[in-house]
């Protein structure tokens, strides 16, 4: 069997090859997201996080950055339980391409919450700076 490396979710969601190594993939790639989740919620959310920080010089984007926390928890939410059905269906054919499907979700659910942070983070410190 030959081992296939998929270098991101996306290139896993879009692929047509969805054998074992492919689920071994997708569950790999979604524990480590899970994990990458966790590590950007403390240094964004944690006491001396990025957030934080951007409120302590902009109060203003208080609610942003709680609606950015919530969606957050969404996504954290999302891929683990995308995690558990590939756990239950992996290797299931009939399965691969709504889990591929979900998977392409996931990716551009994470890439428009990334934007939305990057834009907080942006107004944070143009508002800092007196542009606004």
């Amino acid at each position: 069997m030959s081992i296939m490396h998929y270098p991101s979710m996306q290139e896993l969601a879009d692929t047509g090859t969805m054998n074992a190594s492919w689920w071994a993939s997708v569950a790999r790639s979604l524990d480590e997201f899970d994990e990458q989740l966790q590590r950007d919620r403390v240094a964004d959310f944690g006491p001396r996080g990025t957030f934080v920080d951007a409120i302590s010089r902009q109060p203003s984007l208080a609610n942003d950055a709680s609606r950015l926390q919530d969606d957050h928890d969404r996504l954290v939410e999302r891929a683990r339980r995308l995690r558990q059905l590939v756990a239950t269906v992996a290797g299931d054919d009939r399965m691969a391409a709504p889990v591929a499907a979900q998977l392409a979700t996931l990716v551009g659910a994470h890439e428009r919450y990334r934007r939305r942070v990057r834009s907080l983070l942006w107004d944070s410190f143009v508002r800092d700076l007196g542009g606004e």
